[in-house]
């Protein structure tokens, strides 16, 4: 008698199972029609808005901030692709810097020199050149 119970759940859940593939393919084969009539030809679908506001508006560097203090100010500008004298320039009014100091200038000297801030500052500062008007 268990053997019997246990074979009518098996053949039961198996069925179940069956049953929730063959809809979930159903379902996706519907959302993939439903998406090409909402989008017509020659506009954008939803996937390339993501992917174009993605490369816009994520260009995120992934560093320590001890990797970062050891970096010149020409090296973060490069991660961020932005222009070594503008990020110097914005360091310099942060932090009210009064040495000498260049794009070669290693963070850590300027840490050392004249304030001890956060290399996670330098990291925004970056950002906001990079995209000025988000914030």
């Amino acid at each position: 008698m268990k053997k019997i119970i246990i074979i009518i759940i098996a053949i039961a859940l198996i069925a179940i199972t069956g049953y929730t593939i063959r809809y979930s393919a159903a379902e996706q084969e519907t959302q993939e029609n439903v998406s090409e009539k909402i989008a017509p030809s020659g506009h954008e679908t939803d996937e390339e808005t993501m992917d174009e506001n993605h490369d816009e508006h994520d260009h995120s560097v992934e560093i320590e901030g001890s990797e970062m203090k050891n970096l010149t100010v020409q090296e973060v500008a490069d991660l961020w692709e932005i222009d070594a004298e503008i990020l110097l320039s914005e360091i310099i009014a942060e932090f009210d810097l009064k040495g000498d100091y260049t794009a070669e200038t290693v963070l850590e000297e300027i840490r050392d020199a004249e304030y001890k801030f956060s290399p996670a500052i330098i990291k925004d500062l970056a950002k906001e050149i990079k995209y000025p008007n988000q914030k």
